[in-house]
């Protein structure tokens, strides 16, 4: 009997799949694919609910808060929860000794809105007593143009004589200038702003000034357009007006401010009628050196609170889920990288000191905070 191929072969061991339909194919490719749903952002997702508001919340808790019944007190109790202690391990000797030489240059201020976000007094009380501390001489208050409440701060008489005293012992100033500026700080408690008076016994001398002003003690009181020497870096302005150089063509001699653009910039012999048109610096305002550096740790600190909350859904949060955030990864996280290691208390009290956030009781997840638009 006749035998197949196939038989006498056996199966193949490779077998072919077989082809797919094409009434399958077709019917797959025709189903719409499903698209993804657009990513929501997290703390949209976390906090799709506004919190329930049961009232204003303190910063402190009631027994932070019996231990406080002064501004001075209120002042060392913001100044000893600034910075939290640097950590033993984790840091390079470079990073420590850069850390601890960033917190040595920051000077002891304290904003007046810190102070009021403490105390539980009420702010006329508050400012009555700030008054008459003042003017006793126990604190002074300092000031920076154009900075908001932000720019005006407290320190205590004793820290600032203590700084004075380092500045002397280091050569920045000399011994007679610090002894000076005192005398007329004490003379003066509650002035803002010293003039020179000559070489007598009542002021300043020119070149004690010029000590001062180099130290970061004193600095001008108004940014004369005749003389930048003892103006703040930021508040520098040129001598000619942008908007007026701005109407004239470009390659023109006006676009670069006229033919009397050297002159007026005190070139060509054009000082003295520089000096005459400024009129002189008469005043002084009284400083504290490294104010600028405090000023720009305490916004960018501000700054990142008010982000965090514009991240959320109605601008607010819980105190708890901000300060997780705040000090989350550790020492390679926002608070050490960006802000030396400074306390979650301290950057809160900060903020609602200037009105940028309130702190209320949610009755559900503890305190809350939320944006003002401050």
């Amino acid at each position: 009997m006749p035998q197949s191929i196939r038989s006498i072969l056996g199966r193949p061991r490779v077998t072919k799949p077989k082809p797919r339909s094409s009434s399958a194919q077709t019917a797959q490719s025709s189903s719409p694919r499903k698209k993804r749903p657009p990513p929501e952002s997290q703390d949209d997702a976390l906090f799709p609910l506004k919190f329930g508001d049961l009232g204003a919340a303190p910063i402190l808790t009631p027994q932070e808060e019996l231990a406080l019944r002064d501004v001075p007190q209120a002042m060392r109790y913001i100044r000893s929860r600034m910075f939290s202690a640097v950590p033993g391990s984790g840091f390079t000797s470079t990073r420590t000794a850069e850390v601890l030489n960033y917190r040595v240059s920051i000077p002891p201020l304290v904003t007046t809105g810190h102070v009021h976000a403490v105390l539980t007094s009420s702010p006329g009380r508050i400012e009555r007593e700030v008054v008459e501390l003042v003017g006793k001489g126990v604190l002074r208050k300092v000031r920076v143009e154009r900075r908001g409440g932000m720019g005006e701060a407290l320190i205590e008489a004793g820290d600032l004589d203590e700084m004075l005293r380092r500045a002397a012992a280091s050569g920045e100033i000399s011994d007679a200038a610090r002894a000076k500026f005192w005398q007329v700080l004490q003379g003066n408690a509650a002035a803002q702003t010293i003039e020179r008076e000559g070489d007598g016994d009542h002021g300043l001398t020119a070149s004690q000034m010029d000590e001062l002003v180099r130290a970061g003690f004193l600095t001008s009181s108004t940014a004369a357009p005749g003389s930048t020497l003892h103006v703040r870096p930021e508040d520098r302005t040129t001598l000619t007006s942008i908007q007026h150089v701005s109407r004239f063509a470009s390659g023109t001699v006006s676009a670069v401010g006229g033919p009397n653009a050297i002159h007026l910039a005190g070139g060509g012999g054009g000082a003295p009628a520089l000096t005459r048109r400024g009129g002189g610096l008469a005043a002084f305002r009284i400083a504290v050196p490294g104010h600028g550096r405090f000023l720009k740790l305490a916004d960018g600190a501000v700054d990142w609170v008010r982000e965090a909350l514009g991240k959320t859904k109605w601008g607010e949060g819980p105190e708890s889920w901000l300060k997780e955030k705040f000090e989350g990864n550790g020492l390679y996280g926002t608070r050490w990288k960006e802000f030396w290691g400074v306390e979650w208390e301290w950057v809160l009290g900060q903020a609602v000191g200037l009105g940028v956030v309130e702190v209320f009781e949610t009755g559900s997840v503890g305190k809350g905070v939320r944006a003002l638009g401050g």
